[in-house]
């Protein structure tokens, strides 16, 4: 659905096969078929079935396959599809393009109804931003703006065609008049003490006395009038934020659906072996569709499971280790970080309110602590989504099992018009691994790495973000001393404890960097919490228990195949 490539089992960069990685043994398990078809032929951990039949057989069999694996505990997730249909499939091509046109007409009318929710949210905020400066005013009893803005904005429209009256216009007459209206209060309506107050004239004074009496008039109306409109714009600044979130949510599906339709041409290497692939025949009507699923279920042997040295929050090993943390995915020549390279963004982490904030926050808004750890963009996606919905037993994961089976599917429809008729072609290849939770934990952030990289292009069509950045924060670096915001300023205990903080930080990532020297002979320690016993354990028990699972789904596709 987008282009990225995904993240393999067994290859790099991807997740390591224990074999192929000795070093990861015992840290993260990640085992299943070394090679692809036909490189090794006795293996009971993938099978490639084809079958060839009738418009609609093929794909019979696919939804046969699909709706059966959640009821068997399997969860089942589709990581990725492209469609490819040239005009000679007349067709085809016609309910495909019909539908593309569909969605991108409805794309563009849904942008343009954002766009102008965006507009109008934009002017909405400015005019609250004044009603509210006005209303501050109001609030904080502040005469001296109140009057200036009467002066300025009300009573300069008094005058008349020859009969100047307003303040502004009678100053050459009396030069101290303004200052005069600014000295008055409400209790100043009658001429003859203002006069004595003041010590100016009676004319001067009826005049200041009239002039009061409007300003105390104005004030009462304008206030009631800026609490109303200011109410009646929060009300309706707030149905526009909501409106570009929903609009934002409302097209989600659709881009992604167009995305779906459409995406098998725009990738380079699809491109160019669909072009050469024998099935695409000049001047006969052919399609391809391309299929990757995602499917896991935990391994339920509990004679099998390792006994537990350590629950951490109810987990028998914290998935999110070190290990699967560097090497797997924030390493950006191997790891997922190699695909998805802003999982490396910095982040600042609260570990007492568990929060995480800007790289460039000093202390946290809800605590006040200063002592800020340093993070990454993975940390927050995993700590703050994956791990709770793992604790609730949300997406198949259980927090009780350690090792999972994983089915990757990939399945290929071909299909071709014929003068004797239409053929559907169905290809299922298949592999089963079995995987660590901390390994399967790798696969879960790369599908949510897919679903935000959708997020991001949908924000950068509406204009939200470029880039996985804030509009906000590009025109700050653009004119950074007109949109810059006072820096934080610490006091000298503060800069204290914050020094100490990173001077401790900066000890403890130097010892973390030593290593003990490496051993061919013994072994003193165990290299990680996971089975290292590849040979005997892993393979009889792990191993077999998984490929009696992928016999069951091959020989059920074999039996809608009509196959014994």
């Amino acid at each position: 659905m987008i282009d990225k490539p995904i993240f393999e089992l067994g290859k790099k960069p991807g997740i390591p096969d224990n074999d192929q990685e000795p070093a990861s043994k015992g840290h993260i398990l990640c085992k299943g078929p070394p090679g692809a078809p036909g490189r090794e032929e006795i293996q009971n951990r993938y099978f490639n079935l084809n079958f060839t039949g009738p418009p609609g057989s093929g794909s019979g069999i696919y939804f046969n396959l699909l709706f059966l694996l959640p009821k068997l505990g399997w969860w089942v997730e589709k990581a990725d599809e492209w469609i490819e249909v040239p005009p000679t499939h007349k067709e085809y091509y016609e309910r495909t393009m019909a539908t593309k046109q569909m969605l991108e007409s409805t794309i563009k009318t849904g942008l343009t109804s954002a766009a102008q929710a965006v507009a109008d949210f934009e002017l909405m905020s400015h005019d609250i931003r004044k009603y509210r400066e006005i209303l501050t005013y109001f609030h904080e009893g502040d005469e001296h703006v109140l009057k200036s803005m009467f002066i300025d904005q009300v009573d300069i429209h008094t005058d008349l065609p020859g009969q100047p009256i307003a303040l502004r216009s009678i100053v050459s007459k009396w030069p101290t008049v303004i200052a005069d209206f600014m000295r008055l209060d409400d209790k100043d309506t009658i001429p003859k003490k203002v006069a004595d107050k003041y010590d100016i004239s009676q004319a001067e004074a009826v005049i200041l006395v009239t002039k009061n009496k409007l300003y105390k008039k104005w004030k009462i109306l304008f206030g009631d009038a800026a609490k109303q409109r200011y109410e009646l714009l929060k009300g309706l600044i707030e149905s526009r934020r909501k409106s570009i979130e929903e609009y934002k949510e409302w097209l989600k599906p659709y881009i992604a659906r167009f995305k779906m339709t459409k995406i098998g041409g725009e990738r380079s290497k699809v491109r160019a072996r669909t072009l050469r692939t024998f099935t695409d025949v000049t001047g006969m009507s052919t399609f391809a569709n391309k299929i990757r699923i995602f499917a896991w279920k935990a391994m339920r042997f509990e004679e099998h499971r390792k006994p537990a040295a350590e629950v951490v929050e109810d987990f028998i090993l914290y998935p999110y280790d070190d290990y699967v943390r560097e090497k797997v995915i924030l390493d950006p020549e191997n790891g997922l970080a190699y695909i998805y390279p802003w999982l490396r963004n910095d982040r600042k982490y609260c570990s007492k309110c568990k929060k995480y904030y800007s790289p460039n926050t000093l202390k946290c808004a809800k605590c006040g602590s200063l002592r800020l750890k340093n993070k990454k963009y993975a940390d927050e996606i995993v700590e703050t989504e994956i791990i709770p919905a793992w604790r609730e037993g949300q997406n198949g994961l259980s927090a009780g099992f350690i090792y999972y089976m994983f089915f990757d599917i990939e399945v290929t429809r071909l299909g071709t018009w014929l003068r004797v008729g239409e053929l559907e072609d169905i290809t299922f290849y298949t592999r089963v691994f079995v995987l660590s939770q901390n390994a399967l934990l790798a696969k879960i952030l790369e599908l949510k790495c897919r679903d935000l990289e959708l997020e991001r292009y949908i924000d950068e069509m509406l204009g939200i973000k470029f880039e996985d950045r804030d509009i906000a924060d590009l025109v700050k670096e653009e004119f950074p001393t007109i949109f810059k915001k006072p820096k934080e300023e610490l006091t000298g205990f503060q800069n204290y404890i914050k020094e100490l903080g990173e001077t401790f930080s900066s000890y403890t990532n130097i010892f973390k960097k030593i290593k003990l020297p490496k051993s061919t002979r013994f072994m003193f320690f165990k290299a990680g919490p996971y089975e290292t016993d590849l040979k005997e354990r892993i393979t009889k028990h792990y191993l077999k228990y998984a490929a009696v699972q992928l016999n069951g789904m091959r020989n059920f596709i074999k039996q809608k195949m009509g196959v014994e």
